[in-house]
């Protein structure tokens, strides 16, 4: 449990020292993005935390990225 509130802990701070600069320069894109990683870097860190087992996190992470791609625009 004192893991679980590290790592959210960390992750405020993180968001805390990120986001502001992004929204004064209106990176409207770029937020986005981030709170996608954030969200997917969070949750894989809660997951190894609690001693839950993920298996092939890469195709997670790729398959969560499609759309972040389109967004983007390549």
């Amino acid at each position: 449990m004192l893991n679980a509130l590290g790592i959210t802990i960390i992750f405020l701070i993180i968001i805390f020292m990120e986001v502001p600069g992004l929204i004064k320069k209106k990176k409207t894109k770029e937020i986005v993005v981030f709170f996608i990683l954030i969200a997917i870097g969070y949750t894989l860190n809660l997951l190894v935390a609690f001693d839950i087992k993920v298996t092939a996190t890469n195709k997670i992470i790729e398959m969560l990225l499609k759309p972040v791609e389109k967004i983007w625009g390549k």
